[in-house]
């Protein structure tokens, strides 16, 4: 037997010691632990103070136009939510996104998070907050790990980094690890 078969054998007889230590077991000897009830942002009647992020990457004249478009909208967005308070519209125009480093309104911000006064952040969509995709998910891992957490709301992408849907956000972010890892070996 190859040292391959012994490793499978060695997995196979561990798999039918767990199936056989949870085959007749009484219900009422395991420990059920419910799911901690996801934040609903949209429909609870707690307040929240709200930034809205807007970026554009250049400064062309078609794009100032998708800067007000987007400022305008997220102003109404949070304005039709009577629980929601708008700290302030963070903009950055002309900023490429592929680093946060020189994205003034984004690293102010982020501060404000930091400082307790914003709850929840609403952008466009992943790209827009953040082009590096490894900066996305650090900075929505610590915002989310502060207490209390601060939200991302990703509109495009119909998703929110305190809600189920963030598990999305980090099957991305192990397919672009991945896929990182991929092309540094080839």
């Amino acid at each position: 037997m190859n040292e391959h078969e012994k490793k499978n054998d060695d997995v196979d007889s561990r798999k039918v010691k767990i199936r056989k230590r949870y085959q007749g077991i009484d219900e009422k000897q395991i420990e059920k632990i419910p799911a901690v009830p996801a934040v609903d942002f949209f429909h609870d009647d707690q307040e929240r103070r709200v930034a809205v992020y807007v970026r554009v990457s250049t400064d062309d004249i078609n794009q100032t136009t998708s800067f007000e478009l987007q400022t305008k909208h997220y102003a109404d967005f949070v304005g039709k939510h009577p629980n929601w308070r708008l700290v302030d519209i963070y903009a950055d125009e002309g900023i490429s996104g592929t680093s946060v480093k020189h994205r003034v309104s984004f690293n102010r911000m982020i501060a404000d998070c930091y400082a307790g006064k914003i709850d929840l952040i609403i952008t466009k969509s992943v790209s827009r907050f953040a082009r590096n995709l490894v900066d996305c998910i650090d900075h929505a891992r610590k915002l989310k790990n502060l207490n209390p957490p601060v939200g991302i709301y990703f509109e495009a992408d119909q998703m929110c980094t305190l809600c189920e849907t963030a598990m999305r956000l980090n099957f991305l972010a192990m397919f672009a690890e991945e896929s990182l890892i991929t092309k540094a070996l080839s």
